[in-house]
């Protein structure tokens, strides 16, 4: 089954929802203020409201990207962390010089670059990096 880099490109409902939307989108100059992972019309994500967790996905909104990762390596990937909380202080390297994480806590760019490569991330993960990282597994 076939494994997809899921990008938001339209604000979701709720009036904070909207405001982290564009605000996500201003400061880090992208289109795509959130990112998920899709496989088996489930979408497997990290949100503020309710942090690592899979949903029933409805494509309204979304840009996909096919990957070359295996199903049950995502599958796998997601036990380990699934229910662990959002990670707000990662943000801050988004406005701050440097970077704070807390170790199994997850924003929806560390996620998904968790769940297609393997790897916690040392550093700030952009949708372009997570884009970059699909285009150059398909290209070896």
């Amino acid at each position: 089954m076939t494994v997809y880099l899921a990008l938001r490109k339209t604000p979701p409902e709720g009036i904070a929802q909207k405001a982290f939307f564009y605000l996500t989108r201003w400061r880090l100059l992208t289109r795509y203020p959130h990112a998920g992972v899709v496989c088996e019309g489930i979408l497997y994500q990290s949100t503020f409201a309710k942090g690592v967790h899979s949903d029933a996905f409805d494509p309204t909104g979304w840009h996909l990207f096919q990957t070359k990762i295996f199903r049950e390596t995502i599958i796998d990937r997601f036990r380990q962390v699934e229910h662990s909380p959002y990670d707000w202080f990662s943000l801050l390297a988004f406005v701050l010089p440097f970077r704070i994480s807390v170790g199994q806590w997850w924003y929806c760019y560390e996620l998904v670059h968790y769940l297609l490569s393997g790897l916690k991330p040392t550093g700030r993960v952009t949708p372009e990096d997570l884009l970059a990282e699909i285009y150059c597994e398909q290209g070896r």
